[in-house]
């Protein structure tokens, strides 16, 4: 019943909703009044049309919902190199990471890039490319952020493992002693 009105009212550009808080103080609503119950309008505006007169601007919309657009301008955040399961030998704690975005950079946003689960490091503006220190032999995980100017996360790469080897030394046999 409820799903038949609100498809009705859906399609005539709003719905009418009645919320009420019951004396455990949890929330509901329901298409029929209650005793207490307020009215709660809700503008439906169907795919394809024109938003409703009134709607919030981009300029009123919440933050939240301003980083969710803009996450949605970013197509993909990946990690070039190290590869996924790559074994890098004898690297002496230098590992050069790559990393691709598209689109670009926007302005005021940062790609951040976590080793293990911690930030290390962040990429100068337009750069994609940079060099780590003190990587040293083991398994390890890194993963690409976006955040905006206020340090929210707007996306993350998927996380590449990698594994960093070094040759042990005195394993050479001594000739001509």
């Amino acid at each position: 019943m409820f799903l038949c009105l609100a498809l009705s009212a859906a399609a005539t550009g709003g719905v009418e909703v009645y919320r009420w808080v019951d004396d455990e103080g949890q929330v509901h609503y329901s298409d029929r009044p209650s005793p207490g119950a307020d009215r709660v309008a809700i503008d439906v505006t169907p795919p394809g049309s024109t938003p409703v007169a009134g709607a919030p601007s981009p300029e009123r919309t919440p933050a939240a919902a301003r980083n969710r657009s803009i996450a949605a301008a970013y197509d993909s955040l990946t990690i070039q190199a190290p590869g996924q399961d790559e074994t890098l030998w004898n690297i002496a704690g230098q590992l050069d990471v790559a990393v691709a975005l598209q689109p670009s950079l926007q302005a005021g946003h940062r790609v951040q890039l976590l080793l293990d689960g911690r930030p290390v490091a962040e990429l100068e503006p337009g750069a994609t490319r940079t060099r780590l220190s003190d990587v040293y032999r083991g398994q390890h995980t890194l993963q690409g952020t976006i955040q905006d100017e206020s340090g929210a996360t707007l996306m993350q790469s998927a996380p590449v493992t990698f594994y960093v080897q070094q040759s042990a030394l005195g394993t050479n046999p001594v000739v001509n002693p």
